[in-house]
């Protein structure tokens, strides 16, 4: 009986696996787009995006967006659970230069400091300084929508993102941060009833180009748990001040 090669044993295992993949992506895709119900459009379409947004983002959330235009390169957060924001970091002019957030996931009460995601975007380009600002959630305070416009900016020729704001399960409003004109377009993100926002996802370059959200579909309010992982988080912060 002939011997196969190395390289054939290889082949005969990275083909079929590649088209499984590629199967398995497809009917992810798939069976999301059927899952939505008719839309009279007569087709289903099929995005890469869309199948991988199952390995792209963190376990137990939905993705929702994205708002903006199709510059820059994607980003997205990762994570076993679904994170628990601790903190937004923006830096903001005529537009929104750059997103970033600070985030626990479960399992890290007590242990490392609070994970870091982005920052998407530079704080200064375009030949504008963005304006720092940072939101810090209390203990229990989740962000239950996020609204924003979205236009041009400078001589960028696309469309970004030109103001954020933010809303939270404890009543407070954030923003709008950025510039909010005439000619821009409206966005709102409003959570259902028990549900949360989580984590942001979309599109940076040199400022933050399209944003979209992870939405939790249940939030329990201030837990045992999550009261020690701020405490923790804020001892954190108040010893880097």
């Amino acid at each position: 009986m002939a011997k196969l090669s190395g390289a054939a044993v290889l082949l005969l295992v990275v083909v079929p696996l590649s088209m499984y993949t590629c199967a398995l992506l497809v009917g992810i895709q798939l069976g999301r787009a059927l899952e939505r119900g008719p839309d009279n459009s007569g087709g289903v379409e099929f995005t890469w995006r869309g199948a991988l947004d199952y390995v792209t983002k963190p376990r137990g959330v939905i993705s929702v967006g994205p708002w903006g235009g199709s510059g820059g390169q994607p980003f997205y957060m990762r994570g076993a659970s679904a994170p628990r924001l601790r903190s937004i970091i923006l830096y903001h002019s005529g537009a929104v230069h750059s997103l970033s957030c600070e985030y626990t996931l479960a399992g890290d009460y007590g242990g490392p400091p609070p994970r870091v995601a982005g920052p998407w975007g530079l704080p200064d380009s375009y030949g504008s300084r963005g304006v720092r600002t940072q939101i810090d959630l209390r203990s229990g305070e989740h962000i239950t929508a996020v609204e924003g416009t979205t236009g041009h900016f400078a001589n960028v020729p696309g469309v970004v993102i030109t103001s954020l704001t933010f809303r939270t399960s404890a009543g407070r409003t954030y923003g709008p941060y950025g510039s909010v004109d005439a000619g821009s377009h409206y966005f709102s993100v409003p959570a259902a009833d028990g549900a949360c926002i989580v984590g942001f996802w979309g599109r940076s370059g040199w400022l933050v180009d399209a944003i979209g959200v992870y939405m939790k579909p249940s939030c329990s309010s201030s837990s045992s748990s999550d009261t020690a992982a701020y405490k923790k988080y804020a001892s954190r912060r108040q010893g880097r001040n």
